[in-house]
């Protein structure tokens, strides 16, 4: 029986029915207009990063190892002046990043600076 098990384990990994994990580094950057300071809130189901406040080009960085599930979700508010908006920022059905560095602006975050992939915000 405890072969059936391995060769279970064995076969869905290589399968591809489970992950591997992989390291991630996730860096947000303050990029909004007009020197306005940026608050940060981010967090997973099992982890709460706390409020960050960023002035305009500083950042806030964390890291973490996704799950074997392809599942690993982190979400992020973000509030600006009267604004607040809030983003998956990592997501493993969408991101194949490891090193993710994203940059805020008012439209949406970026990923790899204004010049590279901008998305929407999440709806409310």
């Amino acid at each position: 029986m405890p072969l059936l098990v391995i060769l279970f384990i064995t076969t869905s990994v290589d399968g591809a029915l489970l992950d591997a994990p992989k390291d991630v580094v996730v860096r947000i950057t303050n990029a909004l207009q007009n020197n306005v300071n940026l608050t940060v809130h981010c967090k997973s189901g099992d982890d709460d990063l706390g409020l960050q406040t960023l002035r305009i080009n500083e950042n806030f960085e964390f890291n973490f190892q996704t799950n074997i599930f392809g599942s690993t979700l982190f979400f992020c508010g973000f509030k600006w002046s009267n604004e607040f908006r809030w983003f998956d920022i990592f997501t493993d059905k969408r991101d194949d990043c490891s090193s993710c560095y994203w940059t805020i602006i008012e439209l949406g975050p970026c990923l790899y600076g204004i010049d590279g992939l901008c998305y929407q915000w999440n709806k409310h």
